[in-house]
């Protein structure tokens, strides 16, 4: 697929995570989520779980990506972008699976 992205959407997004493939703490304190990228292998289901807080797994659920063995490839722009107090932690799993926030404050 081909995404264009309007220069309005993109520029409150000052940071990348980078590619992750595993569970990180994304941003500390109050950041806005733009876009998150689930990748997956095409053979295991890729899950990315985003939490409202500042460095454990726990606490508010923000968005929730859940794939199908199946998808290599899911992206997922807010038009208004998800906000979290206390910081950003991403949770993944699934075996082969990784993933990109795009983020600021």
């Amino acid at each position: 697929p081909i995404f264009i992205f309007l220069r309005s959407y993109m520029s409150t997004s000052a940071r990348t995570s980078d590619l992750q493939t595993a569970t990180t703490q994304v941003g500390v304190g109050a950041n806005r989520i733009n876009s998150l990228i689930l990748f997956g292998d095409g053979t295991n289901a890729p899950t990315l779980t985003i939490y409202d807080h500042a460095s454990a797994a726990s606490g508010k659920i923000v968005a929730k990506i859940v794939g199908k063995t199946t998808d290599v490839y899911l992206p997922i722009v807010f038009t208004k972008p998800l906000y979290c107090e206390n910081g950003i932690r991403a949770v993944l799993a699934g075996h082969g699976a990784s993933f990109i926030v795009h983020y600021g404050a």
